[in-house]
């Protein structure tokens, strides 16, 4: 019987360098993309902001009362907007989401341009949220025109009231 000698020594793989980098980038991505919560500034129990693909598993229950008004400041002419009536169910979550409601509210800006004529409408939202059973307190400032906000997860938006723990 003859003796092999076997090596300890692994064949090296060989790959191409583009290889590698996209295996380390696309890793990179997988932890860094759900760990991003951490960036925002808010609540997120409270926004809900960074909770897509993020490792944060939030089980809560919302309740929302939801009035979203359109003034023409020329005529000063006041519409209520019935958000239910432009929206589905699953849509309607944009009241307890700052850049959801963001999005409305610019798509409601476009809407009273092309049908109403009204350049530059006043829309305002009084969003009150109850979480987990928790008395209603407004989620946006009822008194801001959000026609006017910016929105960018990273910075303080003042139009986004703050939780208050009761």
């Amino acid at each position: 019987m003859t003796k092999r000698k076997v090596s300890n020594q692994g064949t090296p793989i060989k790959g191409s360098p583009w290889v590698l980098g996209f295996v380390i980038i696309y890793t990179s991505l997988q932890i860094l993309i759900p760990l991003r919560h951490l960036l925002y500034r808010r609540d997120l129990q409270w926004t809900h902001e960074g909770s897509n693909f993020s490792w944060r598993m939030m089980a809560d229950h919302h309740e929302t009362n939801v009035s979203i008004t359109i003034e023409d400041p020329r005529t000063k002419g006041v519409y209520i907007v019935d958000p239910q009536k432009l929206l589905n169910d699953k849509q309607l979550i944009m009241a307890t989401n700052p850049y959801m409601l963001f999005q409305y509210v610019q798509f409601l800006k476009r809407l009273t341009k092309q049908h109403m004529g009204i350049k530059d409408p006043i829309i305002r939202a009084d969003i009150q949220v109850s979480v987990n059973g928790k008395p209603f307190q407004y989620m946006f400032d009822p008194t801001c025109n959000l026609s006017e906000v910016s929105y960018s997860p990273f910075q303080d938006l003042k139009w986004v009231l703050p939780f208050k723990e009761n």
